[in-house]
């Protein structure tokens, strides 16, 4: 019996290429007797002796459609399509991607309905041992799509239950920093790595999201070096405008412009870079070699809190610091304070500008720059084909 009323008869049992007992719908009740569900109940347990799924072969109900069983690979398409996709979730990509990386692999042809709280708690248990904040991430997508099949659903129970996180919100609150020497190796290194050593510099000299860097596209940057940011569905605030400082606009300029790709950083396929474990990873080993051990624990996102403690250190005040970062500005200040801070922010971006190559020993660079073949360029720079 549900909560909602509905009222059937069920065979609970281990069914075959099922490792957790489920359940069998035999029929509603009024549509069947008792006596009569009893006895199918008695033929579908020796069939299950056999190793035969009699819901696939047998309907008690004629009113009661059996289907083959739907599998998690089944569901979890039909979430992407109807839930993820449908509602533009700014999330999508990282939520298939978890899909298709961390459940796939041990899930893809499971019965939905078998999966129980403790092969949630195994997969888990296999993802903390590696990665503890991304087995959060993965009960948070495991929990979506059980709470959205539940929904249409009468018989089914999430698994999921509270206890189940494998950290606390204050153990996922990063608080790493590159330091000084860190700086400066990180740099050498990127320096080196062409479209996606730009991309991370130019992470760092604006202090924006990764994906806000990486989705820059050409038309963005006007003649002056004014950076218009779009914002996306859902999305609470961002920084709105910055007007780069040169040493990002050299950066940006000596980038390739790709025939059709309308991307600053471009990939393959006209779309933006993408997938950037790899290339992570090579700037990694380059570190390592620089520095003769490895730089442990930094991630991309890393750069933005390193470059909002470097305005810091120069003198930012926070308040601009925030502004600059595109974070929301709690209370009445969020509420009252409308001024746009243009030139406030691009005062931070060149002080920030200026303590990273200072710590880097690159020049800083002034109205006069060079292109790619090495000839002046004054600003304002034109971003011609």
């Amino acid at each position: 019996m549900t909560d909602k009323g509905s009222k059937s008869y069920v065979v609970t049992s281990r069914f075959p290429g099922s490792q957790n007992p489920t359940r069998r719908t035999i029929g509603k009740v009024g549509s069947i007797e008792l006596a009569d569900a009893r006895t199918v109940a008695r033929d579908w347990l020796g069939m299950l002796l056999r190793g035969v799924d009699p819901s696939l072969n047998v309907i008690a109900d004629p009113d009661v459609e059996v289907k083959n069983p739907q599998t998690f690979e089944d569901i979890a398409t039909q979430f992407l399509k109807l839930h993820v996709c449908r509602n533009k979730l700014r999330s999508a990509g990282e939520i298939e991607r978890l899909i298709n990386r961390e459940m796939m692999p041990k899930w893809r042809t499971r019965e939905f309905v078998s999966i129980r709280r403790a092969d949630v708690a195994k997969l888990l248990d296999d993802i903390e041992e590696r990665a503890p904040v991304l087995a959060d991430y993965v009960l948070a997508v495991i929990s979506k799509i059980c709470n959205w099949y539940m929904a249409r659903n009468d018989d089914y129970v999430s698994p999921i239950v509270r206890g189940m996180r494998r950290t606390k919100p204050r153990q996922r609150a990063r608080d790493r920093v590159l330091n000084d020497e860190e700086i400066r190796i990180f740099w050498e290194a990127s320096s080196q790595c062409g479209t996606f050593g730009a991309f991370l510099q130019i992470c760092l000299l604006t202090s924006q999201r990764k994906t806000k860097v990486r989705l820059l596209r050409w038309d963005d940057i006007d003649d002056n070096g004014l950076w218009s940011i779009p914002s996306e569905a859902r999305e609470k605030t961002n920084a709105n405008s910055l007007l780069l400082p040169p040493k990002a606009l050299q950066i940006i300029h000596a980038q390739h412009k790709v025939f059709d790709n309308p991307f600053v950083f471009a990939g393959r396929g006209g779309v933006a870079i993408n997938g950037t474990g790899k290339s992570k990873r090579q700037i990694d080993k380059l570190m390592q070699k620089i520095n003769g051990a490895e730089i442990k624990n930094w991630t991309v996102h890393d750069l933005r809190r390193t470059a909002k403690s470097l305005m810091a250190r120069a003198g930012v005040r926070p308040e601009v610091s925030e502004r600059v970062l595109g974070h929301v500005m709690e209370g009445v200040e969020g509420i009252y304070d409308r001024y746009s801070y243009d030139a406030e922010k691009a005062e931070a971006l060149d002080s920030l500008a200026g303590i990273v190559a200072k710590l880097t020993d690159a020049p800083l660079v002034s109205s006069e720059l060079k292109d790619c073949a090495g000839q002046p360029a004054k600003l304002p720079i034109k971003f011609a084909a």
